[in-house]
């Protein structure tokens, strides 16, 4: 994802699917056509992170319903949560036991950003990753059908929008680094047209769109208030660790409106 993110001012997208191609090579491994990432290109790559997830989660959904047939919930849970692993290359899980390690694991705001750039994985980062996959594949085993692909749906499409309204609102822990890009990057417009993208997904889908929506924004608010008293900011793992959780937020919203 790093290597899309270019300093030059003149680099501009030059096709109107430029920042959506951006947008996707941030968000998935699959190819997508390169673009050069200016400031401004990112800005409106960040517009389109909700249709990202989106897309990503009417993949999973529809993998579930391509099997329902074939296999019982466990196993299909077990399935879509390695082709979620697979079409992000673990991204944001990796992200949340960063996250959770330096959070946690440090005494001083250097500490937990030292911590954070170590790949090997501490005792609080294997609790948060086990919990939250636990958590989904417990979800997902009582989800079926076309319920579970909504929710599916509503649960990427809010957790990358997530994403761009923490970038937007907190200031970046580090000075350099994805993370600082994105932050200088974004503005009121894209956390406008992101929202947008949003609320009509959630709209779309009530009431559990209506309700992730709300429980989306609270983790973002609270999660990103939280990080950064610990940090000083927030940073590109900060970001995937807020979406993880918001997605995990709203699997359990959607196995409770389903009762």
């Amino acid at each position: 994802m790093a290597d899309r993110v270019e300093s030059s001012e003149s680099a501009r997208p030059t096709h109107w699917w430029a920042p959506i191609a951006l947008s996707w090579s941030f968000l998935t491994v699959f190819p997508s056509p390169f673009v050069e990432a200016s400031p401004g290109a990112i800005a409106l790559a960040l517009v389109f992170f909700p249709l990202i997830g989106a897309a990503l989660g009417a993949l999973l959904g529809g993998l579930g319903l391509a099997i329902d047939r074939l296999l019982p919930p466990g196993p299909i849970a077990v399935l879509i949560l390695a082709a979620s692993a697979l079409l992000t290359g673990g991204l944001h899980l990796d992200a949340l036991m960063d996250t959770a390690d330096g959070v946690f694991g440090g005494t001083t705001r250097p500490d937990r950003l030292k911590i954070m750039r170590d790949s090997r994985i501490g005792a609080f980062g294997a609790i948060a990753g086990a919990l939250v996959l636990l958590g989904q594949y417990a979800c997902l085993v009582d989800l079926t059908g076309v319920t579970r692909l909504v929710a599916l749906v509503v649960a990427l499409a809010l957790g990358r929008w997530v994403m761009v309204v923490a970038i937007w609102a907190f200031p970046s822990a580090r000075p350099e680094g994805l993370g600082a890009t994105f932050h200088q990057s974004a503005s009121v417009w894209t956390l406008a047209g992101a929202t947008l993208f949003a609320a009509l997904i959630a709209a779309a889908t009530r009431p559990l769109g209506l309700a992730a929506l709300v429980g989306s924004a609270l983790v973002a608010l609270l999660g990103g208030w939280f990080i950064t008293r610990r940090l000083g900011g927030l940073t590109g793992d900060s970001y995937g660790a807020l979406a993880v959780v918001s997605e995990t937020l709203v699997l359990y919203l959607a196995v409770a409106l389903g009762r």
